[in-house]
């Protein structure tokens, strides 16, 4: 009786330990420690006010490997109140994870983020609109439920004939889907010697689940281009945008919103010298923020080319790569 009387103190003290001021974590005792390696995870604690989490060393299994963990500090994000399974998908939990090497922890509010192939998702905490931690568990499926299987390779090619080409100020001389070799098609735009801009805007075509946070979580996408003639004048930072369509029923529209935060291209200044024909650019613009496709939406990209009018310019596209997250 003694012996299970210790047993419930123990479960309800470590119960207790996961919210408020304290800490939170495995507790390694000499009869346990050649069980899982987990029970070497690092524990966490935190002041009762403030962002600053702080964890201890210990050890982080992944795939067969031991790796060590120093003591150290993160800061999480305030006013992320729920980590249920809904939401941490939805991104309103912190999460702190290992980040696949090193001997640091990092935090995160994006599952997608923490829980890609070889990191280790260690512990999840909320936070008040105050700026003060208010709680943190260790990460096991008890929380989660079945945890999304996640691949952080996710590759969707949107074809060419998703996009439509609008000439202003300059016109085409001709344009549209063309066979340059075998093989090999691509759309090509041919203007006039009068100056002006090419906007190139595309259906992504993204694939997702109608439960928030899983399906394909769109990373960056990558544009292949040439041109032939004359040299671009410039290429201005693409645009991307949800539309988002009424309920069934409703009155009509089309609301617009940008999504993917703030681009970063690769290179940092896009190539505008001529190419042989055939011959293609790739620029890729990754997100600032990732994101899932929601039910009732699409997402377009749109990319504007500028001529300079000295003599006509062919513009030949080949198409886009989208990269991104796949958590089933």
């Amino acid at each position: 009786m003694k012996r299970i009387l210790a047993s419930l103190i123990l479960v309800l003290a470590l119960t207790l330990s996961a919210f408020g001021q304290g800490t939170a974590g495995p507790m390694l005792a000499a009869p346990y420690s050649n069980l899982e390696g987990s029970f070497g995870l690092p524990s966490v604690s935190w002041a009762a006010t403030g962002l600053t989490l702080t964890y201890t060393a210990g050890t982080v299994y992944q795939k067969g490997s031991a790796n060590s963990i120093s003591t150290g500090t993160v800061t999480l994000t305030t006013t992320e109140t729920s980590c249920s399974l809904a939401g941490i998908l939805a991104g309103s939990c912190n999460i702190v994870y290992w980040p696949g090497s090193g001997s640091a922890l990092s935090t995160t509010t994006s599952y997608p983020t923490a829980a890609a192939n070889g990191y280790g998702v260690l512990y999840f905490c909320t936070t008040n609109s105050s700026g003060n931690i208010t709680g943190c568990t260790i990460a096991t499926e008890d929380v989660l439920g079945p945890i999304p299987a996640t691949y952080n390779d996710g590759l969707l090619m949107v074809p060419i004939s998703n996009c439509v080409f609008t000439a202003t100020t300059t016109a085409f001389s001709s344009s549209g889907l063309t066979r340059l070799a075998a093989n090999q098609i691509a759309w090509s735009g041919t203007t006039n010697t009068t100056a002006g801009t090419i906007a190139m805007t595309c259906d992504l075509g993204l694939e997702g689940r109608t439960t928030s946070g899983v399906g394909f979580v769109a990373k960056d996408v990558a544009v292949q281009y040439g041109v032939q003639g004359v040299a671009l004048s410039s290429i201005a930072t693409p645009t991307l945008k949800t539309n988002a369509f009424p309920a069934y029923g409703g009155t009509a529209g089309d609301t617009l919103a940008g999504v993917g935060g703030t681009l970063t291209s690769t290179p940092a200044t896009l190539q505008l010298a001529t190419t042989t024909s055939g011959y293609f650019y790739n620029a890729d613009f990754s997100f600032g923020t990732p994101f899932t496709l929601t039910d009732q939406t699409k997402v377009s990209f749109e990319m504007v080319f500028t001529t300079p009018g000295t003599s006509a310019l062919t513009l030949q596209v080949s198409g886009l790569l989208v990269h991104g997250n796949w958590i089933q």
